[in-house]
């Protein structure tokens, strides 16, 4: 299994909230007022509220923010950790409207486009670093149109709605296989996907390996396959054909703790296997349940002995469940005096029956650390 890039994220700088060490926890800010009546929000890179002294925080978003209401209000512009701005737009009644305008690092513009009413409209643009022009997608009332598109060698493979397309596509959250991004390449008639398009996972040193292909019809998903894990798909599309930003997320104010395994979205990945691997296997219904157990974990995030605290009555689930957790091969190993070091996790989370669906749901996940952070 290659590891995902975020495991060399904890070499940086160290965490500033500790986990399992003998410190007083910290209430975390994730916001706080600012001039004129506005309020400054802090955030991680996918939009996630990170406190502000977290070293996971990589955006600030002034803006007026009608906490009676819970919404933005007017306009407002984020700022990246050097002061530069990324991202500009406005609301209306809670609602995106009007013209957004995301930057590049360097301070050329990213993407340009419309909302009316908290949805995309008319021609977007959007663009290179060094400014040369990428893709041109027309959103309208009959769905997305890819225009354009220009590869990085400055060369148009889509014109009018027609040609080849090949675009990496940025990885939301924690990838059990280590990926960071995922390659998209096929064929645009009329704007729309047509035929086979190639998936390609693209990890931290860049190479690149198939990953499986998904069917369209002038349009239409088909149906779609994973080579990595040898399985065919009909209900949607798995991956996006488009770049994707992550700041739509940013009025939700969902907040995390600093720590690598939720900054990452390991925790909530846990509870997704968990919940895919006792798929079909719920007979009764148990009670809700607080689950604990401790793992050891070498400094290589490699999994040792694992040993349940509290898991399920019944021998059938409390076997699944240890199943399930042997299945997770990587878990970000802790980080101590300026190297990762074997330690002890303890992992707590809590199971729901989901009795209309006849399912497990896992909330909750949190790791704390015996010796590092």
């Amino acid at each position: 299994m290659r590891l995902p890039l975020l495991f060399c994220l904890l070499a940086v700088s160290p965490i500033v909230f500790a986990n399992g060490l003998d410190t007083v926890p910290k209430t975390p800010v994730y916001y706080e007022n600012a001039s004129n009546g506005q309020t400054r929000f802090f955030y991680d890179d996918r939009y996630f509220l990170a406190d502000k002294d977290c070293q996971f925080k990589a955006i600030e978003r002034v803006a007026r923010y009608d906490f009676q209401q819970r919404m933005f209000v007017g306009s407002f512009i984020d700022f990246n950790n050097e002061g530069r701005g990324v991202l500009r737009g406005s609301y209306q009644n809670g609602k995106k409207e009007g013209k957004f305008t995301a930057y590049h690092p360097n301070g050329q513009i990213k993407w340009e486009g419309n909302y009316t009413q908290d949805t995309p409209n008319g021609l977007w643009k959007y663009y290179y670093p060094d400014g040369k022009p990428l893709l041109e997608v027309e959103y309208g009332y009959e769905g997305i149109n890819i225009r354009s598109f220009w590869d990085r060698r400055g060369r148009q493979r889509v014109t009018d709605g027609n040609g080849q397309y090949q675009f990496e596509v940025e990885a939301d959250g924690y990838s059990e296989f280590g990926y960071v991004r995922y390659n998209r390449k096929g064929k645009v008639v009329d704007g729309q996907p047509h035929g086979n398009w190639i998936i390609e996972y693209v990890f931290g040193d860049g190479k690149k390996e198939g990953a499986g292909h998904e069917l369209y019809q002038h349009g239409r998903f088909i149906r779609g396959y994973e080579s990595y894990k040898d399985e065919e798909f009909f209900d949607a599309p798995r991956y996006r054909l488009l770049p994707v930003d992550f700041f739509t997320r940013a009025e939700a104010l969902i907040g995390k703790e600093c720590s690598i395994d939720e900054y990452s979205g390991f925790t909530g990945y846990l509870s997704n296997h968990l919940e895919d691997w006792f798929e079909g296997e719920v007979d009764e219904m148990p009670d809700p349940l607080n689950i604990k157990f401790t793992l050891a974990v070498t400094r290589t995030g490699e999994p040792g002995k694992i040993e349940m605290d509290t898991t399920f009555i019944q021998k059938r689930y409390a076997n699944l469940l240890m199943e399930g957790i042997q299945q997770v091969g990587f878990w970000f190993p802790s980080f101590a005096a300026g190297e990762f070091i074997n330690d002890t996790l303890t992992v707590t989370m809590e199971a729901f029956p989901d009795a209309v669906g006849r399912k497990l749901r896992f909330f909750d996940v949190k790791i704390r650390r015996e010796k590092g952070i």
